[in-house]
């Protein structure tokens, strides 16, 4: 039986290309504000008045309008071609597999108007983020879209410079900080939840890729009259136990279930309840938030599984210990993405210093970023890690 295509390694990086385009947008227009911000700077270092001259001509944020314009743009070409991609992958894994069983294969698996639906959604989330995006300020008490966000800073620095208490160079520092530590979010959320944009773009990418290969599955299910589902596994699966017990992914990964329709048993008296072993559909179970695992058709008496007992006993490499404290696999991999999103902040931090002609801040965050750099290289191989730089990069396309 073929291998699944879209295991958990693949769907971690499908997001990545567009999440990095997403993190350059943000980069690019804190630049932008901030070397505006620096042109209040030249045109008097220490009046109020000069402030108010530059807001009372208007700024022109031409700029900025183009830079989300033009990476809404890219990143729907490149989530059209995603899209493509996760079709033409499933569709050849479960003609095999449907040939493989002996039975006949339809010649369209999902039809083409389901998958249209879902990248409709997923571009239409797309849409709403480049429309509602903005910088969250005051420990979260208010928020701004890119448009605003100088008249902000300019009028974060006039208040303090009316004080009397500091100089209008730092004041100037203190606002491009507040502006580097918020990043961009998006504060849409009926929730009330606000995520960094590329984490916004990483939800709604994995949302869509899911629902697909979630038709895929279920499609093909009833095409093989099949109730049965083999879970994907991975390296660094979540250990954490949990009131439900599904909670600890790394427990249930990797094995076979029986998906139930109305709650009845395994008519083979063989396999686990798919949705009471993973807490499947949960928000902490199987395919839930932030879960990289996957469900496949198990064809019984076809069907290999993909890992042994045995083998996922052994997949996680044993706890080690690193600067004093013990790790497990998963607790390691969540150390990785920590320092993974400090980088991110302070390189952010740095580029806004470097675009207000702050310098020497520039320089001293750029100290602290080489050190964690360092930490983040001997952290992955102390933890037997690949190491993903990638996911710290802040390049505009």
């Amino acid at each position: 039986m073929p291998k699944y295509p879209f295991n958990p390694a693949v769907l971690d990086a499908l997001p990545e290309p567009i999440a990095e385009l997403f993190r350059g947008l943000e980069l690019t227009l804190l630049k932008e504000i901030c070397s505006r911000l620096k042109i209040a700077d030249n045109l008097n270092e220490v009046t109020v008045a000069d402030i108010r001259a530059l807001r009372s001509h208007g700024i022109d944020m031409k700029e900025i309008e183009r830079a989300i314009r033009d990476v809404a743009g890219i990143s729907q070409q490149r989530l059209d071609e995603l899209f493509d991609q996760v079709v033409e992958r499933n569709q050849e894994y479960y003609t095999d597999v449907i040939d493989l069983a002996g039975i006949t294969r339809p010649e369209v698996i999902v039809s083409a108007a389901d998958v249209d639906a879902i990248r409709r959604q997923t571009e239409g989330a797309f849409k709403n983020i480049t429309g509602t995006m903005a910088f969250v300020l005051d420990a979260g008490r208010s928020a701004v879209n890119p448009q605003d966000a100088l008249i902000w800073a300019l009028n974060s620095a006039e208040l303090q410079i009316q004080s009397g208490a500091i100089s209008y160079q730092q004041a100037v520092k203190s606002a491009v900080k507040q502006l580097a530590d918020s990043g961009i979010k998006t504060v849409d959320y009926e929730s009330g939840r606000r995520d960094q944009i590329d984490v916004a773009a990483r939800r709604a990418i994995m949302t869509g890729v899911r629902q697909t290969c979630s038709k895929y599955t279920d499609q093909s299910a009833e095409y093989l009259d099949t109730p049965y589902r083999e879970m994907s596994a991975h390296q660094g699966a979540r250990d954490i136990d949990g009131p439900n017990g599904w909670e600890n992914h790394k427990a249930w990964q990797g094995k076979v279930y029986y998906k139930s329709d109305h709650g009845e048993p395994d008519p083979l008296g063989k396999y686990p309840d798919l949705y009471e072993s993973t807490g499947y559909g949960e928000v902490d179970g199987a395919l839930g938030a932030n879960c990289r695992h996957w469900d496949n058709v198990w064809i019984e008496g076809v069907s290999e599984r993909t890992y042994t007992d045995e083998e996922l006993a052994k997949m996680d490499p044993p706890p080690f210990t690193y600067e004093g404290r013990k790790y497990t696999a998963y607790q390691a991999t969540q150390k990785q993405r920590q320092i993974e999103n400090t980088v991110r902040k302070l390189k952010r931090e740095r580029e806004a210093y470097k675009a207000a002609g702050l310098e020497e801040d520039a320089t001293a965050v750029n100290v602290k970023i080489r050190r964690l750099n360092k930490k983040y290289k001997e952290f992955s191989e102390a933890a037997g890690l690949p190491m993903q730089r990638e996911r710290m990069k802040v390049l505009y396309v």
